[in-house]
């Protein structure tokens, strides 16, 4: 756990917590699903980046132009980053997290990023327990967080607002989480051997 506060240090301003939701983890899975929401917080400043159907859609667009335009912004936000530190949870999956938005990319033929060389960290890693468990153990819990179900649910009905929201409580309860961790304010019991 030393080496993951090693990398932090020093590093905060370009260190970001990032939670996506997609409809592919309950629903039959997909190597491409469709990317409901992506959101990205500065440990550092707390700055929130979201990049969500729900955004697009309430300016008119329909579900396939409003994706493609959330990945549009998703990109061009990325490739402005210099060298950041992405900290997630369990997003380095086959069918998954950042090879599943790259493979969504694709499919929409868009090519120009990749996150071949990003520096990533998995708190999961970190932890035996379940992102929903340590943000309610952490006083990070919202009334707007949801379980992974629950937010396919949510998007089979087209409630993309709570998806949008949900990721954004995931990502803003992570953050606080891995501070906490940071300043050894935290202590995760059981660690996981790599």
């Amino acid at each position: 756990m030393d080496d993951i506060k090693l990398l932090i240090k020093g590093q905060e301003k370009n260190s970001f917590v990032i939670h996506y939701s997609c409809n592919g983890f309950y629903g039959g899975g997909s190597v491409a699903p469709t990317v409901c929401a992506i959101t990205i917080v500065n440990l550092k400043t707390n700055e929130l980046h979201s990049f969500s159907l729900q955004d697009y859609i309430i300016q008119g667009k329909c579900l396939i132009e409003a994706e493609k335009q959330l990945l549009v912004d998703f990109i061009n936000f990325f490739n402005n980053l210099k060298n950041p530190i992405f900290i997630h949870w369990n997003m380095t999956g086959l069918e998954y997290g950042f090879k599943a938005i790259r493979a969504r990319c694709e499919n929409y033929g868009f090519y120009d990023f990749s996150f071949n060389d990003l520096k990533t960290i998995d708190f999961n890693l970190v932890t035996s327990r379940s992102l929903i468990w340590l943000l309610k153990e952490y006083y990070c819990d919202s009334l707007d967080i949801l379980t992974g179900k629950e937010e396919l649910s949510c998007f089979e009905k087209r409630n993309y607002n709570a998806v949008k929201l949900s990721t954004e409580a995931k990502t803003k309860g992570l953050r606080k989480v891995v501070n906490l961790f940071l300043k050894d304010e935290i202590d995760f019991g059981i660690v996981y051997e790599e």
